[in-house]
């Protein structure tokens, strides 16, 4: 089913689509989806395809977050649940579609071996420059390198999603950025009260500097979540 977008969302998607049931591989402790629907739900057990909703009406014009509520591209998922999705999304040329992952690399193998749709925006998550135990997923360092082999070798554009936000350092997480020449930054906080490590606002803003000084043409999304962090002011949208 696509569903309009609510709640804690990137602003300029329109609409969600899931048409993958079962637990997400990653398993990441902060995951709204894992700590909140889990029991006899759509969301347990493996990864499959919901195939009734390949015959949805994903429309024109719209910005489509594929798989939102799960991650399409973990290792758990096969490669034969992919495949249909990218397939559907291909028939709606139209619209804009947001695939996001923990584990970017497979994005590129699937770009490279069922192709994504063209108005794709490629994304990943990484929260800080600091590895924890948070999640079963590829570290956050091999996500940087793979966002960075997607801009040197696709056409796509690429999206950093630094949320939920934590402790970081500074001179090193800027670095990060830096290397991998995102087109789009989405910062955001942890909406859920995860009891996470978190940055300071000063440390926000100096790193808000950076990206603003050293990638003069990546655009920064801050979402409204942040300001529970550091009270930003001016507009959610900063080009």
């Amino acid at each position: 089913m696509l569903n309009k977008v609510s709640g804690n969302m990137y602003p300029w998607v329109t609409h969600t689509w899931n048409p993958v049931g079962g637990a997400c591989p990653h398993k990441c402790t902060y995951c709204y989806i894992r700590r909140s629907f889990l029991g006899g739900t759509k969301y347990d057990g493996d990864p499959r395809l919901v195939e009734k909703y390949l015959n949805d009406d994903l429309g024109e014009g719209n910005f489509i977050f594929v798989q939102s509520a799960a991650d399409l591209f973990a290792h758990g998922v096969r490669s034969d649940i992919i495949k249909p999705i990218l397939e559907k999304c291909k028939e709606h040329p139209d619209n804009h579609y947001l695939f996001q992952s923990k584990n970017p690399q497979r994005i590129f193998t699937m770009a490279n071996t069922y192709g994504l749709p063209s108005n794709s925006l490629i994304a990943t998550t990484i929260e800080t420059n600091r590895e924890n135990s948070l999640a079963n997923a590829p570290s956050r360092i091999s996500r940087r390198g793979s966002i960075s082999t997607i801009n040197e070798r696709t056409r796509f554009r690429t999206m950093i999603s630094i949320e939920p936000v934590m402790d970081f350092d500074v001179t090193e997480f800027t670095a990060w950025l830096w290397i991998s020449k995102p087109q789009v930054i989405s910062i955001g906080a942890d909406s859920k009260q995860c009891d996470l490590p978190e940055p300071s606002a000063d440390k926000l803003k100096t790193l808000y500097d950076n990206i603003r000084s050293k990638l003069p043409h990546t655009e920064i999304k801050l979402k409204k979540n942040l300001k529970r962090l550091w009270d930003y002011g001016g507009e959610q949208h900063v080009p």
